[in-house]
């Protein structure tokens, strides 16, 4: 039997192995996809009432842009409707080899196969084609419907990055409210119904580039809310910052300067965990 010490999963946390935080101006962060509106009114509710601004917006950084909101358009909305000038975010390096750009899948309920592929139909330049079953996790031309159980649409759609981003923007107007779809990150259909009473269909989209963001933000353009998704290669949570210190009237220098101070209490005290599981939140 090895005398070799079990590893610390935990282990001591050094500085440079933790998210990449930061306070900056609001003017100087861009959103690449709109906010989901619903969910703003409750942020927007939810900041005034208790003052805590739980985790940080994930941005990322490149030479000559803007920093781009990679997660947390929402939050940075509620922020800029409250007056907000200043926001905590994560930033990370947009070209980050270990930052990978997905999309999210739309469970889509109450309405009917018909409905949805009539109303796609009806986009200019956007064309249908029933195919074999494939797995949901290939990457569709434009977007791909799944009806449950078996039936597949393919959407194909324009070549140019504009065109694609206005069809994606009339595909999905037709449900998006928060009461007719959500994202999900799993495809298993029995999985889907079960969870999703109503559940008519499973939409697909083929995922944008780090080029892609760049351009949209240069040219002042969004994706729908809660087509990409973002998976980090570490993620800030629960910091908990009170709201009053961004509106403290304070520069944003002097705001930096508490917030890596703080930190580095945080570090001393013990009190930043590390978790190398998936995890799961149950109160989001």
């Amino acid at each position: 039997m090895s005398d070799k010490p079990k590893e610390d999963v935990n282990g001591e946390l050094k500085i440079g192995e933790l998210p990449e935080l930061h306070i900056v101006g609001l003017d100087d962060v861009v959103l690449h996809e709109d906010p989901d509106m619903e969910r703003v009114a409750r942020l927007v509710d939810r900041f005034s009432a208790d003052g805590v601004l739980k985790n940080p917006p994930v941005v990322g950084r490149s030479k000559g842009h803007r920093r781009i909101v990679l997660d947390g358009a929402n939050r940075v909305t509620a922020l800029r409707k409250l007056g907000y000038s200043h926001v905590l975010v994560q930033e990370l390096d947009l070209f980050d080899p270990a930052l990978t750009l997905g999309s999210w899948h739309h469970a889509i309920e109450r309405f009917s196969a018909e409905e949805l592929l009539e109303h796609a139909a009806s986009i200019p330049g956007v064309t249908m084609q029933e195919e074999e079953a494939k797995p949901v996790d290939s990457v569709p031309g434009l977007a791909r419907f799944h009806f449950p159980p078996r039936r597949v649409v393919s959407l194909q759609g324009g070549e140019g990055l504009d065109e694609r981003v206005n069809q994606l923007h009339q595909l999905t107007q037709v449900y998006h409210r928060f009461s007719h779809f959500d994202r999900v990150s799993y495809t298993n259909m029995d999985d889907l119904i079960r969870n999703y009473r109503n559940l008519t269909a499973l939409l697909s989209f083929k995922p944008f580039t780090v080029d892609d963001l760049q351009n949209l933000t240069h040219w002042d353009r969004r994706v729908p809310s809660g087509v990409t998704r973002m998976l980090l290669p570490k993620r800030a949570l629960r910091f908990n910052l009170q709201l009053e210190m961004l509106r403290a009237g304070l520069s944003v220098e002097e705001k930096e300067s508490w917030l890596q101070q703080t930190i580095l209490e945080k570090v001393a005290d013990k009190s930043i965990r590390f978790y190398r599981e998936p995890t799961f939140f149950f109160d989001e």
